[in-house]
């Protein structure tokens, strides 16, 4: 059965909790539990409790960024998961977003392309034990290598995206990571992908598709449409996701809610039509049955089931999401 992965964070819930979720994740046949980095912890910190709570499933940030660490304190994080975990890791990298860089940061993104071609390719020399650093075009680093027992070429996605960022994922990783994508921009952004790929020499089929797609359980009524609303919102405001979003065809909409989002994130969420949430967002396991053949059909081989979370999220609604999928 093709794969479908899931995305848990809740940083509320204590640890024992959230393992008893991810081998709960595991159980349902999941393929891949991706954690968002941000919140109050440490994403690969977390990832190792999962990987200490199951077997089977493969685990990956979703997304570490690039800019808050150097390739080198990447590049040993995800070793250690991986040798942790026995083989089980993804790395999962992006840029990030200008604004929480800078504001929880105090950095600056510049040349947010030229920085993940360095860093993917930093990382991918440096585990395959390269005497010496690839030529790199922004990261200046004479000398990287990870001990001889460290080295596995273990797969890198990269969120994506704009165009250039999904054909720089063809060109040089083993993955891409979509996220707020209607099934015809994942068609056009997968062709972006294989054709990178292409011009690499590699083969199109061997890079996988990630993409994260927002679910709730339960039925589409007002109060979860009013909040599915506030998390589409939240990401209009933020101008790579407006300018994505844009694209595809809801600028009308994204104007509102991003010019509405500082002072009143309720009137934002009202500024999201119910068309752009139906076509954002699947309610309940047939709506998410129906969205995962649409996505496979556009080319996404490994959904991501990324609930919709809340302030009032438990243990009880973590379960009903997870349960919207079950492969066994």
């Amino acid at each position: 059965m093709p794969g479908v992965a899931f995305r848990l964070r809740d940083d509320r819930l204590p640890f024992p909790a959230l393992q008893e979720l991810a081998r709960l994740v595991e159980a349902r046949g999941y393929d891949t539990l991706f954690t968002p980095e941000g919140g109050g912890r440490d994403v690969f910190v977390t990832l190792a409790a999962f990987a200490a709570a199951t077997n089977r499933v493969r685990l990956s940030p979703g997304i570490a960024s690039i800019f808050t660490r150097t390739p080198a304190v990447l590049a040993a994080a995800a070793v250690t998961l991986d040798q942790f975990s026995s083989g089980r890791a993804i790395l999962g990298l992006g840029t990030g977003h200008a604004a929480s860089l800078e504001s929880g940061h105090g950095m600056v993104m510049a040349r947010p392309l030229a920085r993940t071609r360095d860093t993917v390719l930093l990382i991918k020399s440096a585990l395959r034990g390269d005497p010496s650093p690839p030529p790199t075009d922004v990261l200046r680093i004479s000398r990287m290598r990870l001990g001889t027992e460290a080295r596995r070429e273990l797969p890198v996605y990269i969120a994506a995206l704009g165009p250039r960022m999904c054909r720089l994922a063809g060109e040089i990783a083993d993955g891409v990571i979509l996220n707020w994508a209607t099934p015809a921009y994942a068609a056009a952004a997968v062709a972006h992908v294989h054709a990178g790929a292409a011009s690499a020499g590699r083969d199109p089929a061997s890079i996988e598709i990630a993409m994260y797609l927002r679910v709730a359980a339960g039925n589409p009524s007002g109060s979860t449409r009013q909040a599915l609303g506030l998390d589409i919102a939240s990401y209009a405001a933020m101008p790579f996701y407006r300018a994505m979003m844009d694209a595809e065809g809801f600028a009308a909409a994204t104007a509102r809610a991003a010019a509405a989002y500082a002072t009143d994130p309720e009137a934002a969420a009202r500024a999201i039509p119910d068309g752009m949430i139906d076509a954002l967002t699947a309610v309940g396991p047939d709506a998410v049955r129906s969205r995962l053949a649409e996505y496979r059909k556009a080319g996404v081989t490994l959904p991501v089931l990324a609930p919709l979370t809340t302030r009032a999220d438990t243990v009880e609604t973590w379960q009903a999401a997870i349960d919207l999928y079950a492969s066994r």
